[in-house]
């Protein structure tokens, strides 16, 4: 009878160290493989091309590091794993998406030149021959500039 309960005792507290094990184990893993994410995200300008998936990463990281913190490793867990697949998108976004730059500095840039008069130019259709260079000018004995005569 003694040998019984002292098993079952031995194989409950085996079984409690193993469970206690596995939460900080599995949210500092999870953490880790999510920093990584994310530092692959930033590689990768996904703050500038899919600044949504890539802040996401961020702040879902930020709160699972906070939870581990606090012992709570199920939350941690949690965040973490939302951390990671949010930095996973966001490099695929980066990589897939041809955006270079905001329409709406465009649009403003547009709309400043046309402030200041002078119109938006397309620089693919400025050809080299269309540009003209500045005639020079001569001085004369007196001292005084004359312009050539074309």
């Amino acid at each position: 009878m003694n040998s019984f309960r002292f098993s079952s005792f031995a194989i409950l507290a085996l079984l409690m160290f193993v469970l206690t094990g596995c939460g900080p184990i599995q949210s500092t893993q999870t953490i880790s493989q999510a920093t990584v994410a994310l530092e692959r995200a930033r590689v990768a300008e996904a703050d500038l091309k899919a600044p949504y998936e890539y802040y996401n990463a961020r702040f879902y990281l930020h709160k699972a590091e906070e939870e581990w913190g606090y012992s709570d490793f199920e939350a941690s867990y949690q965040y973490a794993k939302e951390a990671k697949q949010a930095a996973e998108a966001a490099i695929l976004k980066a990589k897939e998406d041809p955006w270079t730059g905001s329409p709406v500095d465009e649009a403003r840039n547009n709309e400043a030149m046309k402030d200041r008069g002078a119109e938006s130019i397309d620089m693919t259709d400025v050809k080299a021959s269309t540009v003209s260079t500045p005639k020079s000018k001569k001085k004369s004995s007196n001292g005084k500039k004359n312009e050539e005569a074309p």
